[in-house]
């Protein structure tokens, strides 16, 4: 994966193998942009107080927390073809969120 603020959602045994293969095939890459743009949008709105943001947010939100099996392009197939675990990264996406609702809270106080 190229470098950005979600790569610490990705385990870190990720192997040399996986990531060349996504480097070298087209369809790789297509789906690991895929995956990346919605963890991004879901990072980045996480907060939004907009109807655009908060529509947008919720969209990544319901695609990455939702079990489709029937479809190539979503959240749980995409991480098994790159070979990563969908509960671990949601997982990383919860505590990241939950960090970011305390630090606020924090900060408002």
């Amino acid at each position: 994966m190229t470098k950005s603020n979600n790569t610490f959602l990705l385990p870190s045994n990720v192997s040399t193998e996986v990531t060349e293969q996504i480097r070298s095939q087209p369809e790789c890459q297509l789906l690991s942009a895929v995956l990346e743009e919605a963890i991004g949008t879901y990072m980045k709105y996480a907060a939004a107080t907009s109807r655009r943001g908060l529509r947008l947010f919720q969209e990544a939100e319901q695609w990455i927390f939702q079990d489709d099996y029937t479809w190539l392009c979503s959240f749980r197939n995409i991480c098994h073809i790159l070979e990563l675990d969908p509960e671990y990264v949601r997982a990383g996406l919860v505590r990241w969120r939950e960090a970011q609702q305390t630090t606020v809270v924090h900060e408002a106080a």
